[in-house]
């Protein structure tokens, strides 16, 4: 009866579990004989011959058995996707919502100058229409003070006022005159010649909007920036 050549390997496997488990064996050991009850199946006359507690082993066997034992070992204990929890996903960035302009603390220095854009005037009354026209608001310093002067319209005569602002806790405050009222059509009252009108402002982004009312009523909506000069 002829004997078989047994081959005889001996290799080290990465230690992958962590030191300090209690019990018999050491976790070098566990993973060695889990390593080979997954790899059996590799070669049929493969067995451990030794697993020492530092993880050091042999395999014996048929040299083809005991080869493929020995590589399928090698691969389980090396760290692949198989044994490592899956890497967390990218996160999705949220969509970036648009920006919206905020008001932002104005200064009295930076009102000097021309400024366009359009005025708006709301109904009044039942049947009335918006009317939207191109205005054209300018400050000046005069005698210390701070004046503007306002024209809107894109037929003559428009409307037209002035007066004199202050800027207080970043809020723009106007008051003035409108002498003429030509932006709505007319109607069947007698026209007034002028009429007192207040407006309060602040600036939100690169654009100034000031809302305003008149003695008679009358809502001013202005939507400026200023004019490079």
């Amino acid at each position: 009866m002829s004997k078989r050549r047994l081959s005889r390997l001996v290799i080290v496997l990465p230690l992958v579990l962590a030191a300090g488990c209690a019990g018999k064996i050491t976790p070098q050991q566990a993973l060695v004989e889990e390593a080979f009850e997954v790899c059996r199946s590799q070669g049929p006359s493969a067995r451990l011959d030794r697993v020492d507690r530092d993880g050091l082993f042999s395999v014996v066997g048929r040299e083809t058995d005991a080869n493929r034992v020995h590589d399928c070992m090698v691969r389980y204990a090396q760290p692949t996707p198989r044994r490592q929890a899956a890497p967390p996903a990218a996160p999705v960035p949220a969509p970036t919502p648009a920006r919206t302009p905020q008001p932002e603390t104005l200064m009295a220095s930076r009102l000097p100058g021309t400024w366009r854009g359009t005025l708006k005037i709301p109904p009044r009354a039942a049947g009335e229409a918006e009317i939207a026209s191109p205005a054209l608001l300018r400050f000046d310093v005069s005698a210390g003070s701070l004046r503007w002067s306002l024209a809107a319209g894109a037929n003559a005569p428009g409307l037209a006022a002035d007066g004199t602002a202050v800027v207080v806790d970043g809020e723009l405050r106007m008051t003035g005159t409108v002498r003429t009222a030509g932006a709505r059509p007319p109607s069947a009252e007698p026209p007034r010649s002028s009429v007192t009108v207040r407006y309060a402002g602040t600036m939100v982004g690169d654009r100034l909007e000031v809302t305003g009312v008149t003695t008679d009523k009358q809502v001013h909506v202005l939507s400026i920036r200023r004019v490079v000069e």
